[in-house]
């Protein structure tokens, strides 16, 4: 009976080992590769600064200030400080696409400040593309 736990054990170890052995994958036939993606398509700022001017007035003077220079009533108590606008260097490094993407999704969208509120639940495309016209216009010279 011993004999018999001694080669019953060492049968159950040898099917073990071999269902443990890697069998070689099956071939397949090579991925076809990825289609090429769709060009896309250049984003172009279609804004009207004067439109824009009202709607900043409205909507970002309170923190941006008047001349757009992040000097609002409401950045006193802000930190970080709201963007100057009026900076070319600063102007320079952003596209309009960015400044857009800021102003319609929020700041912490676009890893910029928590405190930057997201307008496009206040504000149409339109009426976002108008106020990034008018925030271009207060950078002399504008950068594109």
């Amino acid at each position: 009976m011993n004999m018999t736990r001694v080669a019953t054990g060492l049968l159950m170890s040898a099917v073990s080992m071999l269902a443990c052995i890697r069998q070689p994958a099956p071939r397949t036939q090579p991925a076809a590769a990825p289609a090429a993606a769709a060009p896309v398509e250049a984003w172009t700022l279609k804004g009207d600064s004067g439109k824009g001017a009202l709607i900043f007035k409205q909507f970002c003077t309170p923190c941006h200030g008047d001349g757009g220079r992040g000097d609002g009533p409401a950045s006193a108590a802000l930190n970080p400080k709201p963007a100057d606008f009026t900076d070319a260097k600063r102007a320079a490094a952003s596209t309009d696409q960015q400044i857009y993407t800021t102003a319609r999704e929020g700041g912490p969208a676009v890893g910029k400040s928590p405190l930057m509120v997201a307008w496009k639940a206040s504000l149409n495309e339109q009426q976002l593309q108008d106020v990034v016209a008018f925030v271009r216009s207060l950078s002399k010279p504008a950068a594109r």
